[in-house]
């Protein structure tokens, strides 16, 4: 779980009551000013798609332009290029000697929180959480270009590979929001076959309404308390982890809307597999799937522990630095990950106890069909309740996890007291249901 390089939604200064249209009115047209900026360059990299560009010419546009988007989109111009290519100058020799690729990924998580050390000692933390987002889209970029090298059995790089792996880092429509994609998926991507004008259209109809969503999301999560006053502090509550949600979806479904137009067929994240999640281990998946896909091939999957618990832990634990040191993210995801682990070991023994299908995932579906072995399938009436039931719950984790991110801190970070404070006001609810399910499970 993890959110992509999101805009300041609340920047813009408070209003008065009965104003909400003003507040919808400066969201979206800071919206469609960040939007357009975005759509122009996956405009022209779309139409240089279909060009013969030499290799070394490409390289060169890649580089140049990706350099002045990271100048176009930061406050501090020069500090920020600085940074960027020194992540990228680092990781890329480190790639010719195939170093491996933990080392790679720790090294830079280390220059990265040095680097936010820097800047809170110059009291310059809005400006790293500005460049945050941009950074670790790159560090997971060159991460995974260091895994492939180190696995690849060539020995000797040849300059066409490393031409494919600066074209791959800086694919300028990538740097500012994402998404984060595998290096296959990117060359699959760059090497798609010439469409018709009529697929190209089709791209853009399919692109576009996904797009107006997104824009939608913004305005709710920045506007929503112009229009609606809570009642209680619970539904304060409700729309704080709203907020937080909806401003995550608004960068999922910009850059989901890139995606289609320039031809891949990459799912970034699913707002409504989200919000009605089967379980926590959905939310985890669905939350934001390029960044799960870099987490379990490069970090769960290479099983360090024998333990299962302690490989959730290590990757909720990497997730959490690729922010840099960031207590409010860290606990809220490792908050997260002992909630999903907790239910699915729970959930697990309920469905071996009762025969029912019953588990935080679903049984399989193969060749349409589904497979489940349980005396009481998915479309049972005591398998719907529980499951129902189990649903509910985890709408209200999305609360419990998301109500802290309000609006105190968001420009200079969360102190580590904040999440605590506010989670007290719930008496830990989550936590103690997850001890809960913990204790039945070896009960039961």
């Amino acid at each position: 779980m993890d959110h992509l390089h999101d805009p300041d939604l609340d920047e813009f200064d408070p209003f008065d009551e009965d104003s909400g249209i003003r507040c919808t009115t400066q969201v979206a047209n800071a919206m469609f000013v960040t939007v357009s900026k975005i759509a122009m360059l996956v405009l022209i990299f779309r139409l240089l798609k279909h060009l013969q560009i030499p290799i070394k010419l490409r390289i060169f546009l890649h580089v140049a332009v990706a350099t002045a988007t990271i100048a176009w989109f930061s406050p501090k111009k020069i500090l920020s290029l600085f940074i960027f290519h020194l992540f990228s100058l680092i990781s890329l020799a480190c790639c010719v000697n195939k170093v491996n690729g933990y080392k790679v990924l720790a090294f830079n998580i280390l220059i990265l929180i040095a680097f936010q050390n820097i800047c809170r000692h110059a009291k310059s933390e809005e400006y790293f959480l500005t460049i945050r987002g941009i950074l670790m889209m790159h560090i997971m970029r060159l991460t995974t270009v260091a895994f492939t090298r180190a696995e690849s059995t060539i020995k000797r790089m040849s300059f066409d590979q490393f031409a494919i792996y600066l074209e791959y880092i800086y694919y300028p429509p990538f740097i500012v929001f994402g998404p984060y994609t595998t290096f296959e998926q990117f060359v699959k991507m760059r090497d798609g076959k010439r469409t018709r004008f009529e697929d190209e259209l089709g791209l853009i109809v399919r692109a576009i309404p996904v797009l107006f969503f997104g824009v939608t999301l913004a305005i709710i999560s920045s506007c929503h308390f112009e229009f609606f006053e809570p009642s209680s502090q619970f539904t304060e509550d409700v729309l704080t982890a709203m907020s937080f949600r909806f401003s995550h979806y608004f960068v999922c479904l910009t850059t989901q809307a890139f995606v289609i137009f320039l031809g891949s067929n990459v799912c970034i994240s699913n707002p409504l597999n989200v919000e009605f999640a089967r379980s926590p281990v959905q939310i985890v998946v669905e939350w934001n799937k390029p960044f799960h896909t870099f987490l379990h091939e490069y970090v769960f999957k290479r099983r360090f522990f024998n333990s299962t618990a302690y490989n959730v832990l290590l990757t909720f634990t990497v997730s959490s630095l690729l922010h840099g040191r960031d207590y409010q993210m860290t606990i809220t995801l490792l908050a997260l990950g002992f909630i999903a682990y907790s239910e699915t070991v729970f959930r697990k023994r309920l469905a071996a106890r009762y025969s029912m299908c019953v588990a935080a995932k679903p049984c399989p579906v193969r060749a349409n069909r589904l497979i489940c072995k349980h005396q009481y399938t998915t479309f049972s009436k005591r398998t719907l309740l529980v499951n129902l039931f189990f649903m509910l719950l985890s709408m209200y984790h999305l609360v419990f996890t998301g109500m802290t991110f309000t609006d105190d801190y968001s420009a200079t970070g969360y102190p580590f007291s904040h999440a605590w404070i506010i989670w007290g006001t719930h008496y830990y609810s989550s936590f103690i249901i997850s001890i809960v399910f913990i204790v039945l499970s070896k009960v039961m």
